[in-house]
């Protein structure tokens, strides 16, 4: 049981790291402030200034039991979109100068699943290129290896099914990873590029099955963002 606490600590942190959620701080200025800046400055300090948990899935969206565990937002915590998997190189994190981002992770006990829900909000032309990057991964990975824990877990890629009517690009993919030990990791991921933004589900359990929840929850996400971020 040690180990599989030690793993599922390390995948919890790939996704979403910062402070508890009870802790993370408000932001002032609205995403309209994005919509009608005028200048690439002005445009990139309002992006900074974004405060985009509000379009992130709430408990209320989720099965009963899921509790959110982390939240983060670009200037309180590290908020990635993909992961941080040296052993492949497109899912490097893709946030960076120039992106705000928020996101949330849900838990449903210490094995998961998990939930984590992501928003990145790129500079003109930047949502495109890093959904091209994060759907390489599917051919690019389709099997790697790498340590998390101490624990070597060897993954392998495939790609799932998601509705073209989710934004201007979909995709999703099942990540499936054994252990030496015997301890079962699987991940369910989907990307949705909406114009400048992407959003991200990632349904995670170590040593059980995954909740199945991204293909259902995905739409919600959708819409979430639409109704809360003028520019979604």
């Amino acid at each position: 049981m040690r180990m599989v606490h030690r793993l599922t600590a390390a995948l919890a942190a790939v996704a979403v790291t910062g402070s508890p959620a009870t802790a993370a701080h408000a932001h002032t200025a609205s995403s309209a402030t994005a919509a009608h800046a005028s200048s690439p400055a002005t445009a990139a300090q309002a992006r900074a200034s974004e405060d985009l948990r509000p379009a992130l899935l709430t408990p209320a969206d989720l099965p009963e039991g899921f509790v959110p565990v982390a939240v983060a937002t670009s200037d309180d915590g590290a908020v990635t979109l993909g992961g941080n998997f040296p052993g492949c190189p497109s899912l490097d994190p893709v946030t960076g100068e120039g992106t705000t981002a928020a996101a949330v992770t849900y838990s449903k006990g210490v094995v998961g699943p998990y939930l984590t829900n992501a928003l990145v909000h790129f500079p003109a032309g930047g949502a495109a290129t890093a959904m091209d990057r994060v759907a390489a991964a599917v051919t690019t990975c389709r099997s790697f290896s790498q340590e998390l824990a101490g624990i070597t877990v060897r993954f392998t890629l495939s790609p799932t099914e998601v509705p073209a009517t989710l934004g201007d690009r979909a995709f999703g993919v099942r990540m499936t990873g054994d252990t030496d030990f015997g301890i079962a990791v699987t991940a369910d991921i989907v990307a949705v590029r909406r114009g400048e933004f992407v959003l991200w589900l990632n349904d995670m359990a170590v040593g059980t099955t995954g909740a199945g929840m991204v293909g259902t929850l995905a739409e919600a996400a959708a819409d979430r963002c639409a109704q809360r971020v003028k520019v979604c």
